[in-house]
């Protein structure tokens, strides 16, 4: 069975994603940005005393490949380990299962 991998990073690690992910023989997959909303305050700065906080939206990277059930475990944790910062808003990490696969070229 196949599983597709869905993770939601942030942008400024794409590259050491990317290369990780090459570095286990991950082929191919699809990339695109996306942004995301939070709710919760993050302190931004301050301008004259006052704090200021921007939560209106995060720029991060989308990646979604699809593997064999067996690899999945190996691109999640590759990924994780690419993609950490130690800071909150890392991203996350969706896996499901892919039921059908059809070939549009012969």
């Amino acid at each position: 069975m196949m599983v597709e991998i869905s993770a939601i990073i942030r942008a400024g690690k794409f590259d050491d994603v990317r290369d990780a992910l090459h570095a286990i023989g991950v082929e191919f997959f699809i990339f695109y940005d996306v942004k995301g909303v939070t709710f919760t305050k993050e302190h931004k700065g301050s301008y004259r005393g006052t704090a200021i906080f921007d939560a209106s939206s995060i720029s991060r990277r989308k990646i979604d490949i699809v593997v064999p059930e067996v690899d999945a475990a190996e691109v999640v944790d590759c990924i994780k380990k690419a993609a950490t910062t130690g800071v909150a808003g890392d991203g996350k990490i969706f896996v499901k299962d892919v039921k059908t696969s059809v070939r549009i070229s012969i």
